[in-house]
Formats: structure tokens, sequence, C-alpha cells
């Protein structure tokens, strides 16, 4: 289980020094991710310490909203006067990627003959 863990913290030490010496504005969290994730397709597989680490950490998942869950209680007077744009603008922000994603996915698929 320490071995997991140490895996996961590496991951993410190692992706925090690649965003914070490249200058890239992307987050250290989920550079390590990736690394995670490319590690994993290298060996083809998760190491049995990993997914122990992991399934614990999952457990608890819930928990983890409660602090944006409070900061949306707080703000109910900017709520009450943004909420229609907050709302549009997650709206607007789900549906444009998922409509051109699968715009380019058709695309995609019709070229190559697969639809």
């Amino acid at each position: 289980m320490i071995r997991g863990l140490l895996i996961l913290l590496l991951c993410q030490f190692a992706g925090e020094v690649i965003a914070r010496a490249a200058g890239i504005p992307v987050p250290g969290g989920v550079i390590g991710m990736l690394l995670l994730f490319a590690g994993l397709l290298i060996r083809r597989g998760v190491p049995d310490d990993l997914e122990q680490v992991s399934q614990t950490v999952l457990k608890p998942l819930t928990l983890y909203f409660v602090p944006a869950s409070v900061g949306i209680m707080t703000m109910g007077p900017l709520l009450a006067q943004e909420g229609l744009r907050i709302g549009l603008v997650l709206l607007l922000s789900t549906l444009l990627p998922l409509l051109v994603c699968g715009y380019g996915l058709d695309r995609w698929l019709q070229k190559r003959g697969g639809a």
C-alpha cells in the first residue's frame, strides 16, 4: 500500500515540477495524472498496491465536494444576482465542447469508413 501511495505522490510531484519548470498554465496535478496514465499504459495494467490505495482514496469521494457545496451556500447573494449568467455559461461551456467533439468524431469516423 505504501508503494502505491508513493507512486501517486511521485506522479503529483513530477507534474508540479514540470508545470513550474516549463511555465505551463496547467495544474501540476493534471500533468501528474497524465504521467500516471502514460505509465499505466506502458505497464499495461495497474499494480496491486496502486489499486488498493486508489480504492481507499475513492471511498470518501463525496466528502471531497463539501468545500464546493459550502462555497455555493455562502455565495447566495451573488448567485441570486448572477445565477442566470453563471448557469448560462455552465450550460454553454458543457454543450459547445460536447457538440464540437461529437461533430469532429463523426467526421473522423466517416473518413475512416467506420460509420
